[in-house]
């Protein structure tokens, strides 16, 4: 009874050991996350307290777009008049708003009213400030039914390109219409930092050359600087040519002389209605079919007349060949069966 008795005592210590081991290993925990906590929280401050103390140790690379950066009003720089703090907020918004887009658009045109579309188009270009780089009109021979075409390359001011090309639809039925842009800002920039490079080096070798005493150094100094100078020449007139570029977009203009305006052809949605349009179509292009026929007839009636000539020569000279050959043959008949009577009696 007494061994019995005990099992159940032993049973409640343990299970109350191991609910203290637990709870101390819970409290333990809690201590090492919340000391975890703390030492990730002061990180940062401490970095940042390390920070504000060499606040003009080394600094960041200069950015790529030392043309934009107004130097003199102290809101762009890399440092204030006391040289101690480093301002960039200014510094990227005056990038953004002078970044470097060469803008291109392309539109497709058609039009009922071809000379008033044409007309219509570079009375827009003038108003807006642009000029046609190309012009290249279509038109319909004296016996051509063909339509007339007109392909254009406008130069536009950037600002008004937006609005340019919303207005494309006074010309006539814009039929497509899709513009894109390339960003040159680093090509732009990058440029423009080189060119300054190779002036100060051009500087710096021009310094040289005047305290030069030997004549092989004098020839290489001048080669040299001959180089840079050429180089300094090419880089300047291609920035010359992004500002070009980037001043006057280019939109590319395609117009189409046109008998319907598709427009004015809805498409339709019944059964019936389907059937009456495709009837319609039928109709109108059997007519278009016969009076493009008649116009080649009016034109080609001599060269008809002869070619109908030719063959009803060949046709007579054929049957006539035949109806002697016929008789031949029926002669030759004849003959061998009087031959035949003749042996025969």
């Amino acid at each position: 009874m007494n061994k019995k008795s005990t099992k159940p005592g032993r049973s409640r210590k343990i299970f109350t050991g191991l609910i203290i081991v637990l709870i101390f290993a819970f409290i333990f925990t809690s201590c090492g996350s919340g000391k975890k906590y703390a030492t990730e929280n002061s990180a940062p401050q401490y970095a940042a307290g390390s920070k504000a103390s060499y606040d003009v140790a080394p600094q960041e690379a200069p950015m790529p777009y030392p043309a934009d950066v107004d130097s003199s009003s102290g809101e762009a720089g890399f440092g204030s008049n006391d040289g101690s703090t480093i301002q960039t907020t200014s510094l990227s918004g005056n990038i953004m708003n002078q970044r470097k887009m060469i803008m291109d658009g392309n539109v497709s045109i058609e039009t009922l009213h071809f000379d008033d579309s044409i007309a219509a188009l570079d009375q827009l270009v003038n108003d807006f400030g642009g000029f046609a780089e190309v012009r290249n009109v279509r038109g319909k021979s004296k016996y051509s039914y063909s339509l007339r075409t007109a392909n254009y390359v406008i130069r536009i001011p950037a600002e008004s390109f937006d609005l340019v090309m919303k207005n494309m639809g006074t010309i006539g039925n814009v039929l497509e219409l899709n513009s894109k842009g390339t960003d040159i800002t680093d090509t732009y920039y990058d440029t423009q930092t080189r060119i300054k490079t190779l002036k100060v080096q051009e500087e710096t070798l021009l310094d040289i050359l005047s305290k030069a005493e030997k004549l092989e150094d004098v020839i290489t100094l001048e080669k040299r600087i001959s180089e840079v100078r050429y180089e300094i020449e090419s880089l300047e007139n291609t920035i010359k040519n992004y500002d070009r570029l980037v001043a006057f977009s280019r939109i590319t203009i395609f117009i189409q002389e046109v008998d319907d305006d598709t427009k004015t052809k809805p498409e339709p949605k019944t059964l019936g209605e389907r059937i009456s349009g495709s009837f319609k179509n039928s109709l109108e292009e059997f007519k278009a079919g016969f009076e493009d026929f008649l116009v080649w007839l009016a034109g080609s009636w001599i060269s008809i007349i002869l070619v109908v000539l030719v063959i009803l020569i060949l046709v007579i000279s054929y049957k006539s060949r035949k109806r002697k050959a016929r008789r031949k043959a029926d002669k030759s008949a004849a003959v061998k069966s009087d031959e035949e009577k003749t042996d025969n009696s």
